[in-house]
């Protein structure tokens, strides 16, 4: 059986590496929205910021 905090902690670090990747993932969504905007206006690309 594992022990509870050990796997709270393993939780724990998950939950930041899924956040960091989050983020990452906004950055690259506004970086290609820029790109695209400059390029092409009538792009049908989309943004969804999420909380």
């Amino acid at each position: 059986m594992k022990n509870p905090l050990e796997v709270l902690k393993m939780k724990e670090q998950e939950l930041v590496r899924v956040k960091n990747e989050v983020n990452a993932l906004r950055i690259a969504a506004r970086l290609l929205s820029d790109e695209t905007n400059g390029v092409d206006q009538k792009s049908d690309h989309r943004i969804v910021e999420m909380p």
